[in-house]
């Protein structure tokens, strides 16, 4: 691990499988020893020990140990238990980590267990520690299905019917506060490292399309309907034989009265809404995760010029790898 970290040969085996999975959509070595913390040279031996052995040689080997202790009844009632939100076992928190399942394992079936012992049991039923993605509360989930099942066939068939290019649009403000990874250093002796104390960040926009495209502008101003117009056009320039279906959400800047003027106006650009609190659904999304974790990590601009500097050149660099905005837009194929 780059930070020093032992790991199991059960999640370094699950590394290298889904290393595997991540290259084939398009991720770079780079990108992928990034993701996992491991270094770079590590995760390119893998690739090139499947290429030479085959699937089989990155899987690990099993070595005959101690018989299991748990009975499957228990280990039935802990994944059960992990289905419910910790705090309905009395943590202040919902989020479960191997600290407080051993715990409430001690108090609840007499059994102790360290947490390396617990993280080996929950891989073994074949659980892994992972990153909740985050749902509003506001959101209807019968205006969601609604839109999977009967919004989403319609721009479909307006798509096909009018041999049209698909692309989400979304919005997003990148801050000058970078984030930062991990780094080696000496024991007690955390690195510093000088970044701005300046506030503010830039706007972006960007659409992509399930083909692999995707456009975008940085603004220095408020993104409203004028602004929003301007992208639309810049969208259907870039595709003037062709009509063009946007799925964005409903914010003001996209739902103004103008935007309905100027789409009354012409017949090139249709524009289709997803869901209020639903941003799961717009794959526009990813792109914004993937520059601020990805891309812009560990890089630290001093100012707003060398920022917009910084998201440019990411997002071009998104251009250039179309397979990227594919994944992106896998559950969108039209």
């Amino acid at each position: 691990m780059a930070d020093g970290r032992k790991i199991s040969r059960e999640i370094l085996e699950a590394y290298r499988l889904r290393a595997i999975k991540l290259r084939k959509q398009g991720y770079t070595v780079k990108e992928i020893a990034n993701i996992f913390g491991i270094n770079y040279f590590s995760v390119s031996h893998w690739f090139c020990r499947k290429k030479k052995y085959g699937l089989k040689s990155l899987k690990r080997r099993i070595a005959r140990g101690a018989e299991r202790k748990l009975q499957k009844e228990i280990l039935f009632w802990m994944k059960k238990t992990l289905k419910d939100p910790a705090t309905q076992w009395g943590f202040s928190v919902p989020l479960w980590n191997s600290k407080m399942l051993g715990g409430l394992l001690n108090q609840q079936k007499m059994i102790k267990l360290d947490r390396t012992t617990i993280w080996r049991y929950l891989c073994r039923m074949g659980l892994s520690f992972q990153k909740p993605e985050k749902r509003y509360k506001e959101q209807d989930k019968q205006k969601v299905k609604k839109w999977i099942e009967e919004e989403w066939p319609k721009v479909q068939e307006w798509v096909k019917k009018n041999k049209a290019i698909l692309y989400f649009e979304d919005e997003s403000g990148i801050s000058l506060s970078p984030i930062i990874g991990k780094t080696w250093a000496p024991k007690g002796k955390t690195p510093i490292v000088r970044v701005s104390g300046a506030r503010g960040g830039v706007l972006a926009m960007s659409a992509i399309s399930p083909t692999g495209s995707i456009r975008f502008r940085l603004e220095d101003r408020k993104i409203n309907a004028k602004v929003m117009i301007e992208f639309l056009k810049q969208i259907g320039q870039t595709h003037s034989d062709r009509k063009v279906a946007v799925v964005m959400d409903r914010a003001p800047s996209h739902t103004a009265k103008k935007i309905g003027d100027f789409i009354n106006d012409q017949n090139q650009l249709k524009l289709f809404y997803i869901p209020p609190y639903s941003p799961e659904l717009n794959p526009d999304e990813k792109v914004w995760r993937h520059l601020k974790s990805v891309s812009l990590k560990n890089r630290f601009a001093q100012n707003k010029s060398n920022l917009s500097r910084m998201v440019i050149g990411a997002l071009r660099q998104m251009q250039k790898s179309p397979c990227l905005t594919q994944k992106f837009c896998e559950n969108y194929l039209v």
